[in-house]
């Protein structure tokens, strides 16, 4: 289970980037040659996309890749000042993340109310609004595994 989970990302968009890839390929291809018309691709292809990109910053927070600012950091000399401005940056995406769940689950309650659907794949509308939510929880759960291991890290120095 926990394999699962700390490759839960990378499983995610393992499957969703060439499914989104052979939706907008075959799209493509029947419209082009006149077969049928997969009317609903761009829409399912544009709401992979959307997943995609959530994820991805989720996958990103848990690589390190994201881009970061350590002019600061590289200035303070004491273990202590490290440790208030990790925990400063900490506090600042988690409550991003929190600011941003909680607006879109207010939404999506009410996109689930009132039964709003997709107009192409008639699905209801709060399933694509629900990457938000999820890429931002994945990044809460992300950027404190990140803070442990950077406060783990200055233990060392």
């Amino acid at each position: 289970m926990r394999k699962f989970f700390d490759n839960f990302e990378e499983n995610l968009i393992l499957f969703l980037l060439p499914f989104m890839t052979i939706v907008v390929l075959t799209a493509t291809v029947a419209r082009y040659t006149g077969l049928f018309s997969i009317y609903w691709g761009e829409e399912l292809a544009r709401y992979c996309m959307v997943y995609l990109g959530y994820l991805g910053i989720s996958l990103a927070m848990k690589r390190k890749a994201h881009i970061g600012v350590t002019a600061l950091t590289d200035k303070v000399g004491s273990l202590a000042g490290k440790r208030v401005i990790l925990l400063l940056q900490t506090v600042v995406i988690l409550a991003f993340c929190l600011i941003i769940s909680a607006f879109l689950f207010t939404i999506i309650s009410k996109q689930y109310a009132i039964e709003q659907q997709s107009p192409a794949l008639e699905i209801p509308i709060w399933i694509p609004y629900a990457a938000v939510p999820l890429g931002m929880i994945l990044l809460a759960v992300r950027t404190c595994q990140v803070f442990l291991d950077k406060w783990r890290e200055l233990d060392k120095e």
